[in-house]
């Protein structure tokens, strides 16, 4: 099977995005596997584009892969200039994401900010003996932990602790921030059910939008911009909305063949 993809970093979170496809083909999950993998296209996420939707490979949210998506547009666009808003739609968020897209250094490269999801509830819970906070959104639900404050470095230990509190709940999706407020640094991890996998990704914009509104409700903090593994990102709580901004780079674009199992 031949598929035209493009390669993006939003802020490091190498995402894949694959056009002229069925978006709603049954097997973008083990296609979406197979493009990840180190000795292929190698990323951290797949999405499938068509007109203004993305669907992400296991149906879930993604605010990096939104980022990257209306960067791509504003890439092909030949009457961007300088900054354009893009109005695109995401798997697993019912609301018409809008999307600030302004021109960067070079003409591959750009800075996108994005209004976030509303979370759907915040709360504070104790899982095993640790403390957590939880933030769910539509399509995804993430989990604040504070490394300081839970005294453990141990994140696989953790990671086995939320997967069994989730064993028996219904998601599509569950991320871990493994916060440290000393330095407003965070090392995000995302599980996605559909494809049975979960990986330490180099952002997260989910998660560091999940992080921004736990910060404001524990923190009074309204804005910061938090370290990544490979880069930053920005969020901003304005008018009772929050939005995250980073850098967007389109690294490559053509075509990638693999073997469609049946």
């Amino acid at each position: 099977m031949k598929l035209d993809f493009i390669k993006i970093n939003p802020a490091g979170n190498i995402t894949i995005l694959i056009d002229n496809f069925n978006i709603y083909d049954k097997d973008i999950a083990k296609i979406s596997e197979e493009l990840m993998r180190e000795d292929n296209l190698h990323a951290e996420q797949v999405g499938f584009i068509k007109d203004n939707h993305l669907q992400m490979m296991g149906g879930e949210f993604c605010g990096n892969a939104s980022r990257a998506f209306a960067s791509l547009l504003a890439f092909r666009d030949n009457t961007f200039s300088k900054q354009k808003i893009y109005k695109i739609t995401c798997s697993g968020e019912d609301e018409i994401l809008a999307v600030d897209v302004r021109e960067g250094q070079t003409e591959n490269s750009f800075l996108a900010k994005i209004k976030m999801p509303k979370f759907k509830s915040l709360e504070e819970l104790k899982i095993d003996n640790y403390k957590l906070g939880l933030v769910k959104f539509s399509g995804i639900d993430h989990f604040i932990f504070d490394i300081a404050e839970n005294k453990e470095d141990n994140f696989e230990k953790v990671i086995d602790s939320v997967k069994n509190y989730l064993s028996d709940k219904d998601f599509s999706a569950f991320g871990i921030m493994f916060f440290e407020k000393e330095n407003l640094s965070m090392k995000p991890y995302v599980y996605v059910k559909e494809v049975e996998s979960g990986i330490f990704e180099n952002s997260c914009a989910s998660g560091t939008t999940a992080l921004g509104y736990y910060l404001k409700k524990y923190k009074n903090l309204d804005r910061a911009k938090i370290v990544q593994p490979n880069g930053w990102l920005e969020y901003i709580i304005e008018n009772d909305e929050i939005y995250i901004d980073g850098s967007v780079e389109i690294v490559a674009e053509g075509k990638v063949y693999i073997q469609k199992k049946g």
